[in-house]
């Protein structure tokens, strides 16, 4: 069989083909493309890429009739391309890769900047949440965005904003190589959607992870709080990933939902709560840290959580008497959850220890911390009431 030639096409004028691509192109029998790069192949060889499935059918056709076929791909073949799903399809001994120029190459390019230190993402036809893409402009000093027309230039501002971090240097680059394209700092228009954003951060911030916040750091006003030295615990048991699913059920003020949402940038956290004070408290503080995966649901559980995505990650601060229920919720997934309660009740205890103690990893402890405080002119530790902290593992495949 004939390997299937995949060609990088590149921004998209014809002048930026490499010469190899062309040559094959030329000497192809078939050749799939996008609509936008018609204009690249004649005619008389040309076939719709899409829908891809059919395409890739039409493709092991031409291939076993012993023509030469090739797929046109955007940009550059390794870059956010359809190649991954040929070389399922094909094999990768059955195909023959052509790279390209890519429209991260084009913008860097113009705008006379290196691009070996950018992190680069895409929101083009992908989901890319709002605070992964704060989480990534936040830790590198060059973030490069492929957009399209849902998410543009303008979510990329909005975003930035949102995050706390408007104050970042934006270009974009509009229409890469063609001949009405533009290419500048970002101005409040409408842009095209072959659009390509390009953050600059002077300071990034590292370790975006933050945990151990001080509780005055949250605004609080009368709603009960999980403190820093539990949450600090809780934060340990729960063994967060960067793209975990928490819910937080009985959030209180959110002091958890924040600290979780800061040590999972690309996942979720679901905070539920029940009281209407404590709600608008979890909206104020997911505003002052920018957490903006976090998600508010108002409600009780075991209600509140339907329609919640299934979460790899439980905090339970509260559950109105309905632990048994949660639970069992938690059981129907099928799925490996770590779970994690914390009590300040003997009765709260009792219950944790006959729920939780029969599944996997599980752990129980009391934490009582003393925190020194001054009274005239001495200094004197006070004792915070003992909390009883659980944490165990629903077993099951994630």
């Amino acid at each position: 069989m004939n390997k299937l030639h995949v060609i990088g096409a590149g921004p998209g004028s014809a002048d930026m083909l490499t010469p190899e691509a062309l040559s094959v192109i030329n000497s192809s029998d078939l050749v799939w493309c996008a609509e936008r790069n018609d204009a690249l192949v004649p005619e008389a060889k040309r076939r719709p890429l899409t829908p891809f499935g059919a395409a890739m059918d039409e493709m092991r056709q031409a291939l076993d009739r012993g023509e030469k076929a090739a797929a046109l791909l955007s940009g550059d073949t390794g870059l956010y391309s359809l190649l991954p799903l040929l070389v399922k399809r094909f094999g990768r001994e059955n195909v023959h890769v052509l790279c390209g120029i890519s429209s991260v190459q084009a913008l860097c390019a113009r705008l006379g900047m290196s691009w070996q230190d950018a992190k680069i993402v895409s929101a083009h036809g992908r989901v890319l949440s709002k605070n992964a893409l704060c989480h990534f402009c936040r830790a590198n000093p060059k973030t490069i965005v492929l957009l399209d027309g849902e998410n543009d230039p303008k979510w990329v501002r909005d975003t930035l904003r949102e995050g706390g971090l408007g104050e970042l240097k934006l270009y974009i680059g509009e229409k890469l190589s063609y001949e009405d394209e533009s290419v500048g700092p970002y101005e409040d228009r409408k842009y095209d959607s072959l659009s390509v954003a390009l953050t600059v951060n002077e300071q990034p911030q590292r370790d975006s992870a933050l945990s151990g916040i001080g509780d005055e750091e949250f605004i609080r006003g009368k709603t009960p709080m999980t403190k820093a030295e539990i949450r600090a615990r809780v934060l340990s048991l729960l063994r967060l990933s960067p793209d975990s699913v928490v819910w937080d059920v009985g959030a209180g003020t959110g002091s958890v939902s924040v600290e979780c949402a800061l040590n999972c940038p690309l996942g979720e956290v679901w905070a539920v709560e029940r009281d209407a004070e404590a709600l608008s408290l979890i909206g104020q503080n997911r505003e002052k840290f920018h957490a903006l995966n976090i998600s508010v649901v108002p409600g009780s559980a075991p209600e509140a959580l339907e329609g919640l995505p299934a979460p790899t990650h439980v905090f339970l601060g509260g559950t109105g008497g309905e632990t048994e229920e949660i639970l069992k919720k938690l059981e129907s997934f099928g799925r490996r959850i770590r779970v994690c309660a914390t009590a300040v009740t003997m009765e709260s205890a009792q219950l944790y220890m006959k729920l939780l103690s029969g599944y996997a990893d599980f752990s129980a402890a009391q934490i009582a911390v003393s925190r020194l405080e001054k009274v005239g002119r001495y200094n004197m530790f006070k004792a915070q009431n003992p909390v009883f902290v659980f944490a165990a593992a629903m077993e099951g495949e994630i």
